[in-house]
């Protein structure tokens, strides 16, 4: 037993720490609403082991390919003008998936009625996406499904029918919100009607880590293998990313690496207690990737 200067005797442990790095998984795909921040999209992949990324512009598309990201996994969001011309710049550099945001509260179903035989025609899909029930149907159950449902059956009324998601967040009572809202409620619906159309789905990342915990183990539930997370708040900053990775980490869709660090004490007898003193830690090179179940 090896002893500290005031002749204690010296006891350690060994404990893994988080490096909140993280890295994908076969079978699983972690992606992002990227932006024009082209260091921050490169930072989504190479420390948050995003594999998906939804940008407004094709032209991102070679930088974005360069940081990783397989065409295959590089998603275009459609606006309303130059959509066809979007299109057609993502297909000749190989991206073929493609975006487009609340068509029904948006009204919007036009471009969804006009793009859908258009990216046919290139080989390509798309996807759709809403969030909240109808306001009036905010109060008390039975909730109608509103623009879920809408969306569901604007879907179901084209050929090829869009995929389909939503990207409702947690809403509670409140002083100021009187509905409760959950997003695995909608999930589950959409997936009771159209199980062969919903394939991903998307987080906001402005929620408790609980309540994002909580969607992805849903998703495992329901057979999700994609998801997407919007890390935008009302004030247009951006955050949340590593809090929602790491629930995704507890719900074993990305592996985590850790170090392994080596914690020194100074105790009166041979094991540590509450009355050792701290004497000193260090890494001792060992490291690991691991799953939250671990």
């Amino acid at each position: 037993m090896l002893l500290c200067d005031d002749g204690r005797n010296q006891v350690s442990t060994t404990y893994w720490e988080d490096e909140y790095q993280f890295s994908s998984i076969a079978g699983k795909s972690i992606g992002v609403m990227g932006d024009g921040d082209m260091s921050r999209n490169q930072n989504y992949f190479t420390q948050y082991g995003c594999k998906l990324v939804c940008v407004g512009s094709p032209t991102s598309i070679s930088q974005l390919h360069s940081y990783g990201y397989a065409l295959g996994n590089i998603i275009i969001a459609l606006a309303d003008d130059g959509w066809q011309q979007a299109i057609d710049a993502a297909v000749s550099q190989g991206v073929n998936r493609f975006y487009i945001d609340e068509p029904i509260r948006l009204n919007r179903q036009w471009l969804v009625n006009a793009s859908v035989p258009y990216i046919a025609s290139k080989g390509g899909n798309l996807t759709i996406s809403e969030s909240y029930f109808d306001d009036y149907n905010w109060y008390g159950p039975p909730l109608s499904r509103g623009r879920i449902g809408s969306m569901v059956d604007l879907a179901l009324s084209l050929s090829p029918s869009p995929f389909v998601c939503c990207h409702t967040h947690f809403e509670r009572g409140g002083d100021h919100i009187w509905h409760y809202i959950d997003p695995r409620d909608q999930w589950s619906y959409i997936m009771s009607r159209v199980p062969n159309l919903f394939k991903m789905a998307i987080i906001q990342t402005p929620q408790s880590m609980d309540d994002m915990g909580l969607l992805f183990g849903h998703a495992n539930n329901i057979g999700i293998n994609q998801i997407l997370l919007f890390p935008f708040q009302a004030d247009g900053e951006y955050s949340g990313v590593q809090n929602a990775v790491y629930e995704g980490w507890r719900s074993n869709w990305v592996l985590e690496f850790q170090k392994e660090i080596l914690k020194w004490w100074c105790c009166s007898g041979y094991y540590w207690d509450d009355q050792c003193g701290f004497k000193s830690q260090n890494y001792t090179g060992n490291t690991q990737w691991v799953l939250g179940s671990m």
